[in-house]
């Protein structure tokens, strides 16, 4: 099911960028997918509902990368910065959820549907918060009431370079956007905090729509970081013997470089998991890592 519905959305994805979003319909999609117009519901129960999984999955996607970015040790700010916009466009690039419609007035409601109009925004509200938390991550606490304005800016530039050269952009044209970016934040940043007066803010604290409660990737994978070397910890001081002890390191030690994958294998994970548990010692700490990585420990 899930390859027929991402066969639709791919399909979806094409025309959208040739004819734009209201130019396209239903049977468009069904027949560039390779299925009868009937068969397009099965998945979907209108074309409204393409955008929002689009998004869904970018958000997932990003949330995924950002938790594997921030669970390794030592990052520099530097690390931080590059590392999440590099992820960040990349995504965008691959999911192309922002080439895909052509609205009139940036204001408009993609939706006709109210409910499908608010779960959208819901969703990209997210994306841009992860912008705005990473920013005050690197650049520290002293932004935050720029935060909000530098992260349209970005956006902004990022949406329209995107927008013009997503066909023609590789690994090594997302690295000069990426220095490009680094340098606009950092310049951005240094002009306001030595600003002789205080510029209009647009958006202040809040953000384009409420606060909510949010996952926050960033910290998870931080908490990731730490229970990966408390886990080490556990290992070490405990009162097994030499040869128990190097043989549950070497499978911390797997666990960890799978952890730390932006696209770790679940099966891998949780047989890694499944062999750490038989130590009551280590259960804990484990149940907590499955959480963190979504996968659901076992019951006691």
């Amino acid at each position: 099911m899930e390859s027929k519905k991402n066969d639709i959305l791919q399909a979806a994805i094409r025309l959208f960028s040739r004819k734009g979003y209201y130019s396209t319909s239903v049977e468009e999609i069904a027949k560039e997918s390779g299925m009868a117009k009937a068969s397009f519901y099965k998945y979907f129960q209108g074309k409204e509902e393409l955008p929002l999984e689009m998004c869904i999955i970018l958000e997932k996607n990003i949330e995924q990368d950002i938790r594997a970015l921030y669970s390794k040790p030592d990052l520099t700010n530097h690390d931080k910065l590059h590392g999440f916009i590099v992820l960040y466009l990349k995504n965008l690039v691959e999911n192309k959820v922002y080439l895909m419609i052509d609205m009139p007035e940036p204001s408009m409601l993609i939706f006709q549907n109210e409910q499908l109009n608010g779960a959208f925004e819901q969703h990209e509200y997210k994306l841009y918060k992860w912008v705005r938390d990473c920013l005050i991550d690197v650049f520290g606490p002293e932004i935050e009431d720029h935060a909000w304005d530098i992260t349209f800016v970005l956006k902004s530039v990022v949406f329209e370079y995107i927008r013009f050269f997503a066909d023609r952009m590789n690994d090594e044209t997302i690295e000069q956007l990426a220095q490009f970016i680094i340098f606009l934040s950092r310049s951005l940043v240094a002009n306001l905090n030595s600003a002789d007066s205080t510029p209009h803010l647009f958006w202040s604290k809040q953000g384009w729509l409420p606060e909510s409660t949010l996952s926050n990737p960033f910290d998870q994978g931080r908490q990731i970081n730490g229970l990966l070397h408390s886990l080490e910890d556990s290992i070490l001081l405990s009162s097994w013997s030499s040869m128990e002890k190097q043989e549950y390191q070497q499978i911390a030690t797997l666990l960890k470089e799978e952890a730390l994958k932006a696209n770790p294998q679940m099966g891998l994970l949780k047989a890694l998991f499944s062999y750490l548990e038989q130590r009551k010692e280590l259960k804990k700490v484990c149940h907590l890592l499955q959480k963190l990585l979504n996968l659901t420990p076992p019951t006691e």
